[in-house]
Order: structure tokens, then sequence, then C-alpha cells
């Protein structure tokens, strides 16, 4: 278990990097702040009674949910604040997407799918272990055995590879 003030040190020394984070994610500074402080009291209340192995990151996975749900509020809140009550049907509903929604979904997936497969495949291991088992960087790079530095090159790589995949305009041939 670590000390208060360790975790208010770690706190402390990036905590303008986790407001950053938290902003781009809310897209206001005010909302940021909010998230900041109820992800230290969540933070500190489960680190100083279990062990925790990365608290960095674990603070991060707690602000990144946190600012997640935070947009998600706002946007369903902004919803309701409609004048015209009849445009409230025009609001779409992330639990159940429409035909149209899911199908674009799908061909998203199926883009995802493909860009992944044209990475090499250290890169590709690099990003399956980061993004659907959840592992640290640090993690990725012991299971890889490259150095920290590297492991982040390949998951920014592959990141970066699977973004331009998505973003790149359709060809109708």
């Amino acid at each position: 278990m670590h000390t208060q003030s360790e975790l208010l040190s770690i706190y402390d020394r990036n905590r303008e990097e986790l407001v950053r984070f938290s902003l781009s994610i809310v897209g206001d500074m005010a909302a940021a702040e909010d998230v900041l402080q109820e992800a230290w009291m969540k933070f500190v209340r489960v680190a100083l009674s279990q062990k925790i192995d990365e608290p960095l990151a674990y603070l991060r996975t707690i602000v990144r949910t946190l600012s997640i749900d935070a947009r998600r509020r706002t946007q369903r809140e902004s919803a309701r604040v409609v004048a015209d009550p009849a445009a409230l049907m025009t609001v779409p509903d992330d639990d159940n997407p429409g035909p149209e929604r899911a199908a674009i979904a799908r061909d998203e997936l199926t883009l995802l799918r493909g860009a992944v497969a044209e990475l090499p495949e250290r890169t590709k291991r690099a990003l399956t272990l980061y993004w659907q088992e959840g592992k640290t960087l640090r993690e990725v790079a012991a299971a890889l055995d490259v150095s920290l530095g590297q492991a982040h090159a390949l998951v920014k790589d592959g990141l970066e590879h699977c973004r331009q995949r998505l973003n790149r305009p359709t060809h109708i041939h």
C-alpha cells in the first residue's frame, strides 16, 4: 500500500497532464477539474486500502473513465434541454443505434480489423496487449522483451496506422 504523501506526490507531479487529458475528452476546463477532483478521491480511497502496482496508470484509467462518463452525461443533459420537444425525437440513442448507425459501425469494425491485419506482427501484438488485454505499456514491453520506449512507439504506430485507415476517404469503384 502507498502512503497518502506518496499518492499526493504522484498526483501533484502529473496533475497538469491529467487535466489536459480529461479536457481533451470532456471539452470544458471546469468539467475537467471536477473530473480530476473526483478521480483523486476514488484513487486515494482504493490506493490506501490495497496495493496498486502502477498507481499513475491506475489514476489515468480513473480519469479517463470519469471523463467519458462526464461527456456522456453532458450530452444527455444537452439533449434534454431543447426548446422544441419534437426535436428530442432526433437525438440518437447510443444504447440502441438505428440500422444506419449499426451498419456504419460494422463497416468501421471491418476497416479496423483490416488495418490491424496489415500491421507487422510485433506492432499487432503490442496493440492487442495494450487495447484488448488492458496491459500497461510496461507490461507490453516485458511481454515483447523491448524497452518501454519501444513499446510506446509500437502502440503509437499501430494506433496511428488504424486512425489513418479509418479516416481514409472511401473510393467508389
